[in-house]
């Protein structure tokens, strides 16, 4: 068993992970396929659950991320021997999505943890003007997160499989975090209680090292 078959092992366990560290962060209960999870409103059912609920969420998330970047690391050593700017282009891109990505989860979490400790002492409409004062210091590494991690990443390993930079299939073109979002989201409109897309996009990342990594 080579070294990219042991890092994908290990990248789709903790990816998953990261794709389990979504769930806590999601109303419990049946699902409303509706609902729309944002850290810029206030979530009234916050109050309901417990610290619990959002701290494990940043231990999954904790936990999980390092697998998704270990995976992208070895992907750009793979791509290097045939394309050392696109590799490098994928490390750079790797390195902006750990330096952000951990940073945007944490924002997830702690608007709620603030939350419950002021639900009761303030109305809403007061609470969701208090969460806004954190939302200047995120917006920015939100941005770059959402693009290093879900779209940089695509981007560049698409196309090192089209220009063969990455000897695969061209099917690999599907494994992916924007083909998970899509599949995702179109099972949750069904009312399909879903994981977190992000860690499922990275999960399919670590099948195709494993694939790139054997020349499958």
């Amino acid at each position: 068993m080579n070294k990219y078959v042991i890092i994908g092992i290990i990248g789709i366990v903790l990816n998953l992970l990261a794709a389990l560290a979504d769930v806590p962060l999601v109303k419990p209960g049946k699902l409303d396929p509706k609902e729309k999870f944002t850290i810029r409103e206030v979530n009234p059912w916050w109050k309901d659950v417990t610290d619990k609920r959002f701290i494990l969420s940043f231990w999954l998330s904790f936990l999980g991320q390092p697998g998704a970047y270990l995976v992208m690391w070895f992907l750009a050593d793979l791509i290097s021997g045939q394309n050392e700017p696109l590799a490098l282009a994928l490390r750079i891109n790797t390195f902006i999505g750990c330096y952000t990505g951990l940073l945007c989860h944490v924002a997830y979490c702690i608007k709620p943890l603030v939350y419950r400790r002021i639900c009761d002492k303030i109305s809403d409409e007061a609470s969701e003007e208090v969460l806004k004062a954190i939302d200047p210091v995120i917006k920015f590494p939100l941005i770059i997160g959402f693009i290093s991690l879900w779209l940089g990443g695509t981007v560049i390993i698409s196309i090192a499989i089209l220009t063969g930079a990455l000897p695969v299939s061209k099917w690999c073109l599907l494994l992916n975090p924007v083909v998970s979002i899509i599949v995702l989201m179109l099972l949750k409109k069904l009312g399909v209680r879903i994981i977190g897309p992000l860690g499922v996009g990275f999960m399919l990342f670590s099948v195709l090292l494993i694939i790139a990594g054997t020349g499958v």
